[in-house]
């Protein structure tokens, strides 16, 4: 009994903050990669995508803020299955989609090669990427800035003022403080935790989130156990004000901020769950 107690402490200690990132790994696991794909597919639910009629609003905002058009210059950093690249590459814009994930990737080129659509698409981590293109507007949707470590945001917005030109913009969302405070601590188990999304073979779940109040982050970790091996993800949220983003976009060399309500433009409010931005830079690096 005692073994099994220290198992189980072991399986519901909390981590330190930001102490493991497997944000590769839910992107690149066949099994797992799969379910996300369904996800992003499903066209009610916002889980690895929005939902189709919120998708719309942002692509059709995109458009018109930002006057996309032929000769117009496009990336999608985390493009997934080409939701938003294949919606901006019927414009005539020459669009770049980059993804991690393979099983996306391949669902985002049969939907371009069926409509016609030219898109360029690169299987590579957005925070190493190198390009000799420069794009009038960098596009990172469904608030993956909020996923990433503090490194992983400063060579995010390193990448992203690299390969901007002058004037270029970063549109993105974010969780808010507001969601923050929602956030409750809780654990929880089951056999095939949740509905088999982590494995095709029979396993264990648990799930715990935690709270880091000083550093405005949340956890979301599963533990899954199989027959052959145990899996832990770290699912990190950093969770951010207006002042705080503004403040690391300005210390990454961005030159202006604009805080919007969410990436369809409508106006900022303190009690929303998310906002997005607008950062411009004036040159490249």
């Amino acid at each position: 009994m005692l073994a099994m107690f220290d198992q189980l402490s072991a399986v519901n200690a909390r981590p330190a903050v930001y102490g493991q990132v497997t944000t590769e790994d839910l992107w690149t696991d066949p099994h797992i990669s799969q379910r996300m794909l369904a996800a992003h597919l499903d066209p009610h639910v916002d889980l690895s995508s929005y939902r189709t009629e919120y998708r719309e609003r942002i692509v059709a905002w995109l458009i018109d803020r930002f006057d996309v058009r032929p000769g117009r210059r496009i990336a999608d950093f985390g493009c997934g299955p080409g939701l938003y690249t294949t919606s901006l590459a019927r414009t005539g814009a020459s669009v770049t989609g980059l993804d991690l994930s393979s099983r996306s990737l391949d669902h985002a080129v049969s939907l371009a090669r069926r409509e016609g659509l030219s898109v360029r698409y690169l299987r590579q981590d957005y925070l190493a990427h190198q390009d000799t293109v420069r794009y009038d507007l960098v596009i990172l949707v469904m608030r993956d800035y909020s996923a990433l470590p503090p490194d992983g945001r400063r060579a995010l917005l390193r990448t992203v003022r690299q390969h901007l030109d002058t004037g270029g913009c970063f549109v993105f969302d974010v969780d808010s403080a507001s969601a923050f405070a929602r956030v409750r601590e809780q654990a929880a188990y089951a056999p095939s935790l949740m509905d088999g999304f982590w494995s095709d073979r029979p396993y264990f779940g648990f799930h715990n989130t935690y709270r880091y109040a000083r550093d405005h982050v949340s956890l979301d970790k599963y533990e899954i156990f199989d027959a052959e091996r145990r899996r832990t993800f770290f699912n990190w949220v950093r969770y951010f004000t207006p002042e705080d983003l503004t403040g690391e976009l300005r210390d990454a060399g961005f030159t202006a901020v604009e805080v919007l309500g969410d990436l369809t433009g409508s106006p900022y409010a303190d009690e929303a769950p998310r906002f997005a931005v607008i950062a411009t830079t004036a040159g490249v690096v």
